[in-house]
């Protein structure tokens, strides 16, 4: 808090003008904006938005859009869309138009302009009181500029009395103008923390006014140019510069806030404990009777939403009764259902409240999380484990694509934010056995993968979705990153359904021509250097598929890969000489390889991993050269000399 308060009093004495733009003005701005300004930009804008709040962060948001067209390409993105919340707002657009090159000015009537269509899917922690209304625009030309207003009317929020906005000073959009004005009484406390500083010159101005009880807050930006948006990008709440706005000084109030959301529909009856007793009957352990639990929620509740709720549509959750009864529900509905459920078994149990798929920083508290989960502890009331029961492919309790994400436990005296824990490379394993026996120049044998972790739950989801010509040719193409002419015969694998047991597949395979002879030499594929036969390969490494970064980035999980090779000749092996290989121990990559030759049979082992998850873009070169390395080993040959019949 101290620190934030600190920011705001550094910034009121820094006070410039930051002022709305008007219509005609803001139309001079755009047409001046060249697309030579604005390289790779389809379009450019200039935005006001107004946000007036009472006591309780009820009020109205006024949105202003101009977007200019600058290409040929930004002409065909012709689609208006508005979304409007039943429950917590009452959106109004009050103006379309186009105003054509020349400055004609063609007004749309919303009424008629615009069509309700279906909602576009977004993340499930969100409620289905929602319309969504879209309409295609006319006939665009480059140097056309499309103008849109709405105000909003904010009936409720999400956390009663309490705001949560963000002001960027940079982004994946070109701006002439950005103008943004908060508007709240004089004494409803705002916290306003700089994220993400950056040595950069800004054309910012900001000011602060205080009249008539209240406190106004606006910002100006000008000549924002585009940043260019890479793959795997560190998380947006540690990479753009911004200020976050909020009213909850700390995480532990919305912890206790999401609690008493969730408290009343924890109520469980007869069936839903006789149902735990017959689930954990005999189980010796906490885990046990965790396990059990999860998988029957994950396998048994229907992935279905049925909006009934009446306080917090979107974040509160159905009575658990209800959801057992109907035996469906989204994540909160299930999440509440399995934490009533370990309760129930003896094992301590919350929901929680989860940023999927990145972290949040933590020194705004906001409710801008997309999914509810839920946590058990230990003896000593500390996370023990963390269940995502929507996914009903994963063996793993919480799939390892939610690792290294931010959660906030729902509980009644109060949680800060978390991150959920990372796992080891080894447990996020697949291992590829090679074994063939050759006889003269060809090969035949088995080829077996074993899957734990992240592996397990793709391969697991990709076999329960495939049809059985999709999963051969499938598997036809990973066995040719061994050898381009290996035959699949035949395969068989674990049922996908089965959670006891990691997923398994085996697989019978032939070779023509798989060695090469010459005169009393014989020279063999290193394929046990080949990480390209690890269908999770390109997934790891593909945040190093780039020339260059100018961001921060992040890796998708830690994983390890293992390649063992057996290949059984009909002559005894002399003089084998193996392939130089240099181990890798750099930036939390390592490589190791082993072999040895006994008889008739080759041996060799090889090991890969990646144990770190963040990385600085002053990182990428260094390490993507080091990986680039591996790519050589692959073309190498064993070389020997067959002796003798074994």
């Amino acid at each position: 808090m101290k620190k934030a308060l600190l920011l705001m009093l550094g910034i009121i004495v820094f006070v410039l003008q930051a002022e709305y733009v008007p219509f005609e003005q803001a139309i001079e701005l755009l047409q001046k904006a060249k697309a030579e300004d604005y390289q790779n930009s389809n379009e450019v804008y200039l935005t006001n938005k107004i946000v007036y709040l009472d006591n309780q962060c009820k009020g109205y948001e006024v949105d202003e859009t101009y977007k200019r067209i600058l290409t040929d390409e930004g002409k065909r993105n012709n689609q208006l869309f508005f979304y409007d919340d039943l429950i917590y707002d009452s959106l109004v657009v009050e103006g379309i138009k186009l105003i054509k090159a020349d400055g004609k000015v063609i007004d749309f009537d919303p009424k008629t302009f615009l069509t309700k269509t279906d909602p576009p899917g977004w993340g499930n922690i969100y409620s289905n009181n929602s319309k969504y209304w879209t309409g295609n625009l006319p006939d665009l030309e480059a140097g056309d500029i499309i103008y849109e207003k709405t105000k909003n009317y904010v009936k409720k929020r999400v956390m009663e009395d309490n705001f949560f906005s963000v002001y960027t000073l940079e982004g994946f959009t070109s701006y002439v103008n950005d103008f943004y004005e908060l508007s709240l009484p004089s004494e409803k406390k705002l916290y306003i923390h700089e994220l993400n500083k950056k040595d950069k010159k800004y054309d910012l101005e900001y000011k602060v006014e205080k009249k008539d009880g209240r406190t106004t807050h606006s910002w100006n930006n000008k000549n924002i140019k585009k940043m260019i948006y890479e793959s795997n990008m560190e998380d947006m709440d540690f990479i753009i510069h911004k200020y976050g706005m909020t009213t909850v000084e700390k995480w532990e109030e919305i912890s206790k806030w999401y609690y008493d959301i969730v408290k009343p529909h924890m109520t469980p009856t007869i069936e839903i404990e006789n149902k735990v007793k017959e689930i954990v009957e005999g189980a010796k352990s906490r885990r046990e009777k965790a396990s059990r639990l999860f998988y029957w929620v994950a396998r048994k509740i229907r992935y279905l939403g049925v909006d009934k709720e009446t306080n917090r549509p979107g974040f509160e959750p159905h009575d658990v009764s209800y959801t057992f009864e109907t035996r469906g529900g989204v994540c909160r509905d299930k999440a509440a259902l399995l934490t009533a459920m370990l309760r129930i078994a003896g094992v301590g149990s919350d929901v929680i409240l989860i940023s999927s798929g990145s972290r949040l920083n933590k020194e705004v508290p906001k409710v801008w999380f997309n999914h509810a989960i839920t946590v058990s502890y230990d003896d000593k009331g500390e996370p023990e484990f963390i269940f995502d029961p929507t996914n009903e492919n994963t063996k793993d309790f919480l799939p390892k694509y939610e690792e290294d994400n931010s959660y906030l436990i729902a509980s009644e005296k109060g949680e800060t934010l978390r991150t959920t824990p990372v796992s080891l490379p080894a447990d996020n394993n697949s291992t590829v056995n090679i074994n063939l026996e050759i006889t003269g120049n060809s090969a035949t044998g088995d080829i077996q993968y074993l899957m734990t972790g992240l592996g397990d739950t793709v391969l697991r989801s990709r076999i329960d979705n495939y049809t059985s010509h999709e999963l051969k040719n499938f598997f036809a193409k990973l066995l040719g990153n061994i050898n381009p002419s290996i035959e699949l015969l035949e395969f068989t694998y674990t049922d996908p359904k089965n959670k006891e047991e990691d997923m398994k597949v085996e697989m019978k395979v032939n070779i023509e021509n798989f060695i090469d002879t010459s005169n009393d030499h014989v020279f063999i594929p290193f394929d046990v250097s080949k990480l390209k036969v690890h269908f999770l390969f390109d997934y790891i490494l593909g945040p190093f598929s780039m020339q260059k970064r100018n961001f921060d980035f992040k890796m998708g999980g830690t994983s390890s890969l293992d390649t063992n090779l057996s290949l059984k000749f009909d002559k005894k092996i002399d003089d084998i000489s193996f392939p130089k290989v240099e181990d890798l121990d750099y930036q939390g990559f390592k490589t190791s390889l082993t072999n040895k030759v006994e008889g008739n049979v080759l041996k060799a082992h090889y090991h890969f991993e990646s144990g770190k998850i963040h990385f600085k873009k002053e990182d990428y070169i260094p390490v993507k050269n080091k990986l680039s390395s591996l790519d050589k080993y692959g073309s190498l040959y064993m070389i020997g000399k067959l002796g003798g019949t074994k």
